[in-house]
């Protein structure tokens, strides 16, 4: 038997996390763009050997968080690191909440998926539309250009870097962890241990939702502002409503309204009636599909009304798609009071709304003539 020492095997490959080093620029339209070729996007396939792609990959994201992070801090958010209170070289989550939680009338929670970093919705639209059109800077910008009185605070949950790199003292995703150099270019990644590289109390998905809302909203957020819920994919978008029908009693009259984006959770799944009652009234969910954005759809048994976010294949990129309709519809909750959502009947085949059933004399029921 044969065998090649770690010293003769290809070098793992090595990428600088340098917007100009990597070949791209911002251009003037916030988009990521080719030196060579300022009409080229991100080209993720350079190489036939898929490790060199994921690490210039990884080195371009790297880019990407820096450029986001550094704009959301300067549009006035702040890092709060989780458990509340740890020094930055302690395993830590990274949140970001904004500085006028406690004076807020109303908070926004976003909860994402677990495949993306803090701060991104989808690094898909990054690369192809722009570096906010991708990004939490959307929501921002959304909500500062509409409020200008500062009644509206920010909290933005961190589902994907659960993660902690001991070495390098941060926390990360899979994807990142996978992506972390290696002794050679053919080695396994490191391994993972379940205890060493988790953070207490953000142990999993389920744990970073159950501690952000109870160590955050309850104590950061002022007493009597109102909460809208933002949960994305099969990560925000089941483990939020999971959380809050397992909590009802402690979160109802708190929550004001919640958007889901492609949940997967059906409603009678949920255990407690007064929050199912509460997802019919105040909710909305927003699914892949090709009609136009705001087409009301197949509710799909998802207990509140659904609509169409006009992205037909990729969840991540729900949210950036239905944005406007989402804080609109938040603020309509807010502002007319008693709001109710009226469930919405389709039309069938022949393009016709069946009308409500009722009863006879006898209690059948029966269409109404």
């Amino acid at each position: 038997m044969f065998r090649r020492l770690s010293n003769s095997l290809p070098e793992d490959p090595k990428f600088s996390a340098d917007l100009e080093a990597l070949g791209y620029y911002v251009n003037e339209k916030d988009q990521i763009r080719s030196i060579a070729n300022p009409d080229q996007e991100f080209n993720y396939f350079i190489s036939k050997n898929e490790r060199v792609n994921d690490m210039q990959r990884e080195a371009m994201n790297t880019c990407i968080r820096e450029i986001v992070l550094s704009r959301l801090t300067a549009s006035g958010l702040s890092i709060l690191r989780l458990p509340i209170g740890t020094p930055a070289t302690e395993p830590h989550i990274p949140i970001l909440t904004s500085t006028n939680l406690a004076s807020a009338k109303r908070a926004i929670v976003f909860f994402g998926e677990a495949v993306q970093d803090l701060g991104i919705f989808a690094y898909r639209i990054i690369g192809q539309k722009a570096i906010a059109a991708g990004s939490a800077i959307e929501l921002v910008l959304a909500l500062q250009t509409s409020i200008n009185d500062n009644s509206v605070g920010i909290i933005l949950a961190n589902m994907g870097q659960l993660i902690w790199h001991r070495r390098g003292k941060r926390a990360m995703t899979h994807v990142s962890w996978q992506s972390l150099p290696r002794k050679t270019a053919v080695a396994g990644p490191m391994r993972l241990d379940m205890v060493k590289n988790c953070v207490p109390g953000n142990e999993s998905m389920e744990a970073h939702v159950k501690y952000l809302f109870e160590e955050v909203v309850e104590k950061m957020i002022g007493k009597g502002a109102a909460i809208d819920v933002i949960g994305i994919g099969n990560d925000g978008a089941n483990d939020v409503p999971t959380y809050l029908d397992r909590n009802w009693n402690q979160w109802k009259g708190k929550v004001q309204a919640i958007v889901l984006g492609q949940p997967q959770t059906l409603v009678k799944q949920y255990d407690n009636e007064e929050f199912v009652e509460f997802l019919g009234r105040r909710g909305r969910a927003y699914l892949l599909s090709k009609e136009p954005l705001d087409t009301p759809l197949e509710d799909g048994e998802y207990g509140c009304n659904c609509y169409s976010a006009s992205e037909p294949l990729y969840t991540e990129c729900i949210m950036s798609a239905a944005l406007e309709r989402i804080l609109q519809f938040f603020a309509l909750v807010d502002t007319v009071p008693g709001y109710e959502e009226i469930k919405v009947m389709l039309p069938n085949s022949a393009g016709l709304v069946a009308p409500e059933a009722e009863d006879d004399e006898d209690g059948k029921s029966v269409i109404g003539e």
